[in-house]
């Protein structure tokens, strides 16, 4: 699943999808970050959880990776 998340760097305040709340994504969220991404977390959610969920998560930006190619391909011929 891909959501956008609006930051306004002023006030240094983020819009999160409703949808998301709904999910638990509510008080205290963890998150891990690197130089290129941010990874929040739903609260109470077991380390190994999350790493079985970034495995999903990386496979599903390979196949778009991979659909974004073909369809380059294909709009070349």
């Amino acid at each position: 699943m891909k959501r956008k998340i609006t930051i306004n760097p002023k006030a240094r305040i983020a819009h999160i999808p409703k949808e998301l709340i709904d999910q638990g994504f509510k008080g205290d969220v963890d998150g891990y970050a690197n130089a290129v991404t941010l990874t929040l977390v739903n609260p109470k959610t077991p380390l190994e959880q999350v790493e079985q969920s970034l495995r999903i998560v990386l496979d599903d930006i390979s196949l778009r990776r991979k659909m974004e190619e073909d369809k380059r391909k294909r709009g070349k011929w």
